[in-house]
């Protein structure tokens, strides 16, 4: 019966201290989105009925902050642009930090890659969670 008691209480804290694996998408107006704003990879935002997910890094070849390079080196981001409601009709958009495309269009919208972060080091290896994207998000034209 004790052992019973501890493994029900065991399993009851785990599952009071677990963080959600999902989180809902941010809803940002055009305005708020057109200087610069800040998205984690793995999260999503919607603008005006466009869901925009920040999906992966997928490579990142730049020459970490504390080496002397040859080269700077580029990093690629992977971004979705979806209809809200239509994930069927999905843009993959990949944008670099120094080669082109820094930019890409869908759904109506222009996004632009301004910075990625964290800088890599060569001493520390970034995790795939950690990178967080400034994006411009503009009406196309």
């Amino acid at each position: 019966m004790r052992a019973f008691v501890l493994i029900a209480a065991s399993l009851v804290i785990a599952a009071c201290s677990s963080n959600p694996t999902t989180t809902e998408p941010v809803v940002y107006s055009q305005s708020e989105v057109a200087d610069s704003i800040h998205i984690r990879v793995g999260r999503t935002i919607i603008v005006d009925g466009t869901r925009i997910t920040f999906e992966a890094v997928e490579s990142d070849s730049r020459c970490p902050m504390d080496v002397v390079c040859v080269w700077q080196g580029d990093a690629v981001a992977r971004f979705v642009v979806e209809q809200s409601g239509a994930p069927s009709s999905g843009v993959t958009l990949k944008l670099h930090t120094t080669l082109d495309p820094k930019s890409g269009t869908g759904h109506g919208f222009r996004i632009e890659l301004l910075t990625l972060a964290p800088y890599p080091r060569a001493a520390t290896a970034t995790k795939p969670d950690e990178y967080i994207a400034a994006v411009k998000i503009v009406p196309a034209s």
